[in-house]
């Protein structure tokens, strides 16, 4: 999926500098299930690119290869011209890539300041990195409160508070408009927004289309582990294949 050009809605005109992930020849089996067959996806560096498609169509099987959770039965991921696959997730971790669960995972017993410097790298000043990552997120009024007391949505920005203290060049967001109100989605997304204007990747399962619409420069879509589309987000939703296997027609 090369993506030649400007960023619509990104960056003001810049252009896209490259593939930083490549997914070659993904397959996945679960006895005798395949999860993934045969997949193969680019996403280009500096874009917000969507993933899509119906419950069970391999969606977070691929994030869990991509980030070290899941091994493929077949083929390649490629990240920043290295060979990751099947690489621990800690050392995938290290290498540029982040995730943001589809259910948060945070310290609920501890503040927000505690959690994010719990991933803080070494050198620099850790704790100033942390006031400009609650500062950004808008959580920073919140820092010396317990996890526990946090919405829904807090919850998830405060996850990606801490993906953002490993720095990824590469960040892989799991469903994050679910169970957020609207009133908080709108800032999320403006927070995606902007990670991509200061130079972050994010890859983004999503079941709201609307949101994806707005949000993604291109778009994949996979269904029964194949893939079935990729474009602009405009041209894969208005595909037929699409509405029939995702949209129900």
């Amino acid at each position: 999926m090369v993506v030649q050009g400007e960023r619509p809605g990104v960056g003001g005109g810049h252009g896209f500098m490259g593939s930083i992930l490549r997914i070659e020849h993904i397959s996945k089996d679960y006895g005798g299930l395949r999860a993934l067959d045969d997949v193969v996806i680019e996403v280009e560096e500096g874009s917000i690119t969507g993933l899509i498609g119906p419950n069970g169509s391999g969606k977070t099987t691929l994030f869990d290869i991509i980030s070290g959770f899941t091994r493929p039965t077949a083929g390649r991921v490629i990240f920043d011209g290295r060979d990751i696959t099947g690489q621990m997730p800690f050392r995938i971790a290290r290498a540029g890539v982040g995730r943001v669960f589809q259910l948060a995972r945070i310290f609920r017993g501890m503040t927000l300041f505690q959690n994010l410097i719990v991933y803080a790298k070494p050198g620099g000043d850790a704790k100033q990195r942390v006031w400009e990552i609650l500062r950004f997120l808008k959580l920073d009024h919140l820092a010396h409160q317990s996890a526990q007391g946090l919405s829904y949505g807090q919850q998830r920005l405060l996850e990606l508070g801490c993906v953002l203290m490993m720095e990824p060049k590469l960040i892989l967001l799991d469903e994050p408009a679910a169970g957020i109100n609207p009133a908080l989605l709108e800032d999320v997304m403006e927070h995606i927004r902007e990670l991509a204007r200061r130079g972050k990747t994010i890859f983004i399962i999503e079941h709201n289309i609307p949101l994806v619409a707005n949000l993604c420069q291109r778009v994949v879509v996979l269904d029964s582990g194949r893939l079935l589309a990729e474009g602009d987000p405009q041209t894969v939703l208005n595909d037929a294949r699409v509405r029939e296997a995702y949209l129900g027609g």
